[in-house]
């Protein structure tokens, strides 16, 4: 990486988003490029949430309406997958 390129950091929206990758990539919904696709992993998905979670109740009251849409989306939304991944776990176990 070169000194030029800027990396945006400082804005609440992204930092969110930068979280829930993390889960999202913990439950194999999406590859990086050149390495192998990555097993569910169900607990590192939980510990995202978790976080999550803790961010919304912690920052509550602070947050500007679209910060904490986006907030409550990503919790949201990695709480589903979660549940489908499980699903789909439990049905090949069987």
């Amino acid at each position: 990486m070169t000194e030029e390129q800027n990396i945006p950091g400082g804005d609440f929206r992204l930092f969110a988003q930068k979280l829930a990758t993390q889960g999202f990539y913990a439950l194999g919904l999406f590859e990086i490029p050149g390495m192998d696709k990555p097993e569910p992993n169900l607990q590192v998905c939980q510990s995202v949430i978790d976080d999550l979670m803790m961010i919304r109740e912690k920052t509550e009251g602070n947050l500007d309406d679209a910060e904490k849409l986006t907030l409550d989306k990503f919790v949201s939304d990695l709480q589903f997958q979660y549940l489908e991944v499980q699903k789909k776990l439990e049905a090949s176990a069987s």
